[in-house]
């Protein structure tokens, strides 16, 4: 379980702020952009290790996105880790991880993710991590739409921000 603290709360609630905002964002333009209604994905917060339909996962996985439950999966320690050992602090540093993670749910909804899934069977290593590195651009690319779309329609950005979130990247 994740100790309650008033550091732990802040934190809860700053990763349900940006969801529910990465939410609003992309509601309103995959229909628009895909044709594709936008299925929130679920938040499941742990501390330690978790069991996913991806399987079991420890903080050292650091943030991650299981397809197979379309849920979005954040340590709050990573955030700490974030700051220290990656040298990406701030609260946009964040919220671009975690819009990173919804962008790999976006993938799942246009098919992208089943796609490069179907592919491990016929390719080979070096071509199928050139797949992956590929839908890990993608997803920082959907970090990026976020950010273009919630700044045109809240304002969200400060000064720094963005270099916050290419450190994070």
């Amino acid at each position: 379980p994740i100790p309650d603290t008033p550091a732990s709360r802040e934190a809860k609630r700053f990763v349900g702020v940006v969801l529910a905002d990465t939410e609003d964002v992309w509601r309103k333009i995959l229909p628009e952009q895909a044709r594709v209604e936008y299925e929130d994905p679920k938040l499941i917060l742990f501390s330690g290790q978790v069991s996913s339909a991806c399987g079991r996962a420890s903080s050292a996985t650091g943030p991650f996105y299981c397809p197979g439950d379309k849920q979005v999966y954040i340590d709050l320690s990573f955030f700490e880790e974030l700051a220290s050992r990656f040298k990406a602090p701030g609260d946009f540093a964040q919220a671009y991880v975690i819009a990173h993670e919804v962008g790999h749910h976006i993938q799942k909804l246009l098919g992208a993710s089943d796609y490069v899934n179907k592919q491990r069977a016929r390719l080979n290593e070096v071509d199928m991590n050139q797949l992956s590195v590929r839908l890990e651009l993608q997803a920082d690319f959907y970090a990026g739409v976020w950010a273009h779309h919630a700044q045109k329609m809240r304002n969200i950005l400060e000064a720094g921000d963005i270099d916050e979130a290419l450190r994070a990247a």
